[in-house]
């Protein structure tokens, strides 16, 4: 293949690459970004509004809580009979970790409800998403909030936000090419000059070769000839061998995932201090009340996982109840 061949060709894969990317991926960010940053100057009751009206269309409607009538911030829905509990943090310099999805949780237990909804312009932290799950809180924060209230925005300023996001990707697509040309002529200066044909002298010309000699006949001897010495080079080893450089560390596996997950968890639960993991196969529960059968409730979040719902819990109840330590299992063998 000829340069200029090769230099067109990175040429259009370089452009063809970043168009593909600006046009579908970062256009939908900047499209998100300008988004979450036009919902977070909307006033509160506008802003509850689209987040109810959302949820609405999920099927999801409100209900008046006469006990929570003063707070602006939390709600109850409702949704075949189920109760679900919306919490809105508004604004977008909002950070939420797991204080948050705690107090939630335990909202949801003392309310007897099926789930929640946490909503924020701002950002959720990823480390809570694995408790927020096994609680059944959904979580929705910027990027994840656009989708969902785009459509409840004004339609002059929903087009002045698709315009602005298009108009930056055009702009980056032509750099983009023109960076692509550049790529393309460099390619085509560092590639070597293809080399001419050297033209062959015709027969005439050709000096008549010398007829080769034959080959001295080896001296015979008795001596045994001597075998080539092994290579250094080994058999390639058993591709069933592991790999690992000395010193580095085997990745985390699956099963203790798990155990914190479940641990954390089950530290939400109203009635439970905390709860850890004393062995490999015993999970140590301090309850700091004494209300009802705790094992009821810890009971359904170990059975989640398979491999955990056998383990043997240690239920150590507070030092002034006069109440024995129990051990249980979810599940047995």
């Amino acid at each position: 293949m000829s340069n200029w061949l090769i230099a067109i060709a990175v040429t259009l894969l370089v452009g063809g690459l970043a168009t593909v990317y600006f046009h579908l991926v970062q256009r939908r960010r900047d499209e998100t970004r300008a988004g979450i940053t036009a919902l977070s100057g909307v006033s509160w009751r506008s802003f509850i509004h689209m987040v109810l009206d959302a949820l609405g269309r999920r099927g999801f409607t409100r209900l008046i809580d006469e006990d929570n009538s003063g707070d602006d911030q939390d709600f109850v829905l409702v949704r075949d009979q189920e109760r679900w509990l919306l919490s809105c943090k508004h604004g977008s310099a909002f950070v939420l970790g797991r204080l948050t999805v705690n107090e939630l949780a335990r909202a949801i237990q003392l309310k007897d409800a099926a789930g929640a909804f946490l909503v924020t312009q701002g950002r959720i932290s990823d480390e809570v998403r694995p408790v927020a799950a096994l609680q059944r809180i959904e979580l929705l924060d910027g990027p994840a909030l656009w989708p969902q209230l785009r459509d409840f925005l004004p339609a002059q300023q929903l087009a002045a936000i698709r315009d602005q996001a298009a108009r930056l990707a055009r702009q980056r697509i032509l750099l983009s090419w023109l960076a692509a040309l550049l790529a393309g002529v460099a390619t085509w200066l560092a590639l070597p000059a293809p080399s001419r044909p050297v033209p062959t002298p015709g027969p005439a010309a050709a000096a008549p070769a010398a007829e080769p000699a034959a080959p001295a006949p080896a001296p015979q001897s008795d001596a045994p000839v001597p075998r080539p010495a092994a290579t250094a080079a080994a058999a390639p080893a058993d591709p069933g061998e592991a790999t690992t450089a000395p010193g580095e560390p085997a990745a985390p596996a699956p099963i203790e995932r798990q155990r914190a997950d479940v641990a954390a968890a089950i530290s939400t639960l109203p009635d439970v201090d905390r709860a850890f993991w004393s062995t490999e196969s015993t999970l140590h529960v301090i309850l700091n009340t004494i209300d009802g059968d705790a094992f009821t409730r810890i009971c359904p979040l170990m059975e989640r996982y398979d491999e955990l719902a056998s383990s043997r819990i240690q239920l150590t109840p507070p030092p002034d109840s006069g109440r024995n330590v129990r051990f249980r299992q979810c599940r047995n063998y």
